[in-house]
């Protein structure tokens, strides 16, 4: 058996010669896979623009379903979606006007909200229902109290035969894994 050729686009192999490539290469389905698969990666800009040319599709709006999917020349953005786009657009517009980045401060404000309505929750946890009297609700909590749940290891069944093992396979106790210093990439 000859050499196979691959595509990687239309998940297909066929005969390695310059005649069968060359075919495969022009071909529509391929052009068309090929298309689908860098339209993936677009900017949403570049997709607010591309669709500012194209038409609705009415069979999309209709049925909500088209039978030429992503390869359809007319749009099957909704208002919604267009909206939604335009706003994200905007917002990088505004985060490079201002020379930040604007999804960095946002991914952190929305980890520091969830582990403030987290740490609320666990405060209203810890109130006894039976006695009416909280537990000790002045500590605050850290955002590790929040985030890790530490769980408890203990030493595979077929290492206990061994006596002295080295650090490396013994588990960790909770409290070392608490004390660790995480160091944040970068």
């Amino acid at each position: 058996m000859g050499r196979r050729y691959y595509c990687d686009y239309c998940d297909k192999s066929f005969a390695d010669n310059p005649t069968s490539r060359k075919v495969h290469l022009t071909g529509n389905a391929h052009l068309q896979n090929r298309k689908a698969h860098y339209d993936a990666f677009r900017d949403e800009e570049e997709i607010l623009q591309d669709d500012k040319t194209k038409k609705p599709c009415r069979a999309f709006l209709s049925t909500g379903d088209c039978k030429f999917g992503d390869r359809c020349q007319f749009s099957h953005l909704s208002h919604e979606d267009r909206n939604r786009l335009a706003e994200i657009v905007r917002m990088k517009q505004l985060g490079a006007a201002t020379g930040k980045t604007n999804t960095e401060d946002n991914v952190k404000n929305l980890l520091m909200e969830w582990v403030d309505k987290r740490s609320k929750k666990l405060k209203l946890d810890n109130v006894d229902n039976s006695t009416g009297n909280s537990a000790d609700t002045s500590k605050t909590l850290r955002p590790t109290d929040c985030l890790v749940a530490v769980p408890e290891y203990t030493l595979a069944s077929c290492l206990v035969a061994f006596p002295s093992l080295p650090p490396s396979l013994l588990p960790p106790s909770k409290e070392e894994i608490l004390k660790c210093d995480y160091v944040s990439w970068g």
